[in-house]
């Protein structure tokens, strides 16, 4: 406790001296816009079978991340890394996972990416040992947007969902989708 206590006391001085930008210690613990949405739009999933972990799917809903640039009408568009405890040279999906959205809807278009096409925000939070895909869902409607799941799943492995979160539509809303 001693020890907490002189180090609190060192950086109170550090900063009343003026010799600690309070900006600089501010950023690091405090996350910029960018990253504040890009946490926001991050989902994290794995199965777990036999006490081992198969797969870590980490999953980034872009449009949520970026609506200007990724806007819900070309389609719901994710960033997604992952991670496979069985290493080999094929994806995940060459294994036998799948991902879905929870209405049944499959991806219309997934790419492999490579590490230099990441780009640079990316590149910054994925995984270094990972896979890196963008996977494209053709456009949903609002009331599939506002309770958006993505579904991974193995027929051995089992499933697991990740839950984006959007908001219920109001009865309002829901008023203006009878007309």
């Amino acid at each position: 406790m001693k020890h907490f206590l002189v180090g609190i006391l060192i950086l109170s001085l550090a900063v009343l001296s003026g010799c600690v930008d309070v900006d600089s210690v501010k950023s690091k613990l405090i996350p910029s816009k960018p990253e504040e949405s890009y946490i926001q739009a991050t989902r994290k999933s794995e199965l777990v079978f036999d006490e081992t972990t198969r797969i870590v799917l980490i999953a980034v809903h872009l449009n949520a991340y970026d609506e200007q640039k990724y806007p819900h009408e070309k389609g719901e568009i994710f960033f997604v890394d992952v991670y496979q405890s069985a290493q080999n040279s094929k994806g995940f999906l060459e294994n036998g996972y799948n991902l879905k959205l929870s209405n049944g809807e499959s991806p219309v278009k997934i790419t492999r990416l490579q590490k230099e096409d990441l780009r640079d925000f990316m590149l910054s939070n994925a995984m270094r040992w990972g896979e890196y895909y963008w996977v494209e869902f053709a456009p949903q409607d609002k009331r599939v947007q506002d309770s958006l799941m993505l579904v991974l799943s193995h027929p051995k492995f089992g499933e697991n969902t990740l839950k984006f979160g959007f908001k219920g539509l109001s009865k309002e809303e829901l008023r203006g989708k009878d007309k």
